[in-house]
């Protein structure tokens, strides 16, 4: 581990340590907790959280992610009750935490039936629609909202907030849990957690699931429910909804199994010792659409967003601001290496992109989905993103810029030469691709080696998914 990450997932146990007596109903809350918005706003925390002294600061010291990972497989293992009898005849339940379940519609439609699932939301929408009384999703899914299952227990919430304020005087001089804003912020976790559990209990009692389908369990919402699953022995399955880009959005793990996208995900998790039942290769079932006949024409497209079809024509990924003195330098190289266009997809969308003002041949997207754009260009540039693979799946060509968050996995660094910290190095290779054929070859064929690892071919992922859920609700 680097300096940062030692930190890091030392700090993370001094927390669990520290306050791991703060229970309710038997369950450690700091277990619960998303860690790392405990100090979004401590911006000097953050900052020494690469600095090589920040470890004297601290009572514990973790040396390796493996023993990290350790504390949750057995605070996860202390909890699942293997008693309790299975509801085999129950439903499928699907909990799209903090919106990154990302099943399109048409895969809800052909693989989860009414009859046979339904949806876990947090709280009603103002404009829900219903159907003989029960609310429904737009695919026609039952939808049951955890806020239902409350109650009022503000004399439990009180009691706890008290024995956290007690600890907390104990640790005035902390680095995190000294400081204010780790107090409001750990304050409100718990009063929402204590009710979640609440939330938990009283749903999963009146409600037949047979299992619950996640769509992370990073976030307090979604990680609560997982655990009082595990003790109603009620199986759990975790989707991958990126890329492991960055470790902190997928470690610690806690579901029963996580689906995931290739080998590499199945490598990387094993590596923090977990065991080889619990990661299962299933893909993502969006990932089902990529490859569906294109519905727009190249010339449509072309038409609509007012660019040269003679000319070749790339996709370039961007995220908001991010990185733009590297775009604006990428774009300026690329119009030196000769003609193309540039077509800018951003997330969030916007339109036209401020990148659009200084170089004539890149224009926005518009509304076009990424799937309606991949089989109309001839190439993609991204930073270190899901889409890379999502184009690679496409059969497009990827180069990508080199912006590592302090925690990058090394995800695609197999790729070699694809992936450039220099924007001007990296259009010289998008360049040298399509005016080198043994280079080109060179690169397809590095793409494809990394595909057949990344994301294996096969079956659908949606009938992956659909045969896990059977696998498990039967065991």
């Amino acid at each position: 581990m680097d300096t940062f990450e030692r930190n890091f997932w030392s700090l993370y146990k001094e927390f669990l340590e520290v306050f791991k007596d703060v229970k309710f109903r038997g369950i450690s809350i700091p277990y619960l907790c998303h860690f790392r918005s405990l100090f979004t706003n401590h911006v000097e925390l953050k900052k020494n959280l690469s600095s090589d002294s920040f470890i004297n600061h601290l009572s514990y010291q973790v040396n390796d992610k493996k023993s990290f990972q350790k504390l949750f497989t057995e605070f996860k293992a202390s909890h699942t009750n293997r008693k309790v009898p299975r509801n085999k005849d129950g439903k499928l339940a699907l909990y799209n935490a903090a919106n990154l379940l990302r099943f399109p519609s048409e895969i809800v439609i052909k693989y989860f039936k009414p009859e046979e699932t339904f949806v876990i939301r947090d709280v009603r929408g103002k404009n829900t629609q219903k159907t003989n009384g029960i609310p429904k999703t737009a695919e026609g899914l039952p939808a049951y909202y955890l806020i239902d299952y409350d109650e009022s227990i503000d004399d439990k919430v009180d009691a706890i907030l008290k024995q956290v304020a007690t600890i907390m005087k104990k640790y005035k001089t902390h680095p995190l849990f000294g400081h204010v804003t780790f107090k409001d912020a750990f304050n409100n976790q718990v009063e929402r957690i204590v009710h979640r559990i609440v939330e938990s209990y009283n749903m999963i009692s009146q409600l037949p699931i047979s299992c619950i389908v996640f769509s992370s369990t990073h976030y307090y919402q979604s990680r609560t429910l997982a655990i009082v699953a595990a003790k109603h022995n009620i199986p759990t399955i975790c989707m991958q909804h990126g890329i492991i880009g960055s470790e902190n959005g997928y470690m610690p793990k806690v579901a029963d199994v996580d689906a995931v996208y290739g080998q590499f995900e199945v490598d990387w998790f094993m590596g923090l010792g977990v065991s080889k039942e619990s990661v299962r290769i299933v893909g993502h079932p969006r990932f089902d659409l990529i490859n569906q006949s294109a519905k727009v024409t190249r010339q449509k497209v072309h038409e609509d967003l007012g660019i040269d079809g003679r000319k070749r024509t790339i996709l370039l990924i961007v995220r908001g601001n991010a990185y733009m003195k590297y775009w604006r330098r990428l774009l300026k190289a690329l119009e030196q290496w000769g003609p193309c266009n540039v077509i800018i997809k951003d997330q969030p969308p916007r339109t036209p992109h401020p990148l659009t003002d200084n170089f004539p041949f890149a224009v926005s997207s518009k509304n076009y989905h990424l799937y309606t754009l991949l089989p109309n260009v001839d190439a993609v540039v991204a930073y270190l993103s899901t889409v890379g693979l999502e184009a690679m799946i496409a059969g497009k060509p990827v180069f990508l810029m080199s912006t590592p968050a302090p925690t990058y996995s090394g995800y695609y660094d197999t790729l070699g030469q694809m992936i450039q910290d220099d924007p001007e190095g990296l259009a010289h290779i998008v360049h040298r691709y399509f005016n080198d054929q043994k280079f080109k070859k060179k690169v397809d064929s590095k793409s494809k080696k990394f595909l057949s690892y990344a994301y294996p071919n096969g079956e659908t992922s949606g009938k992956k998914l659909t045969t896990l859920i059977q696998e498990m609700i039967k065991e």
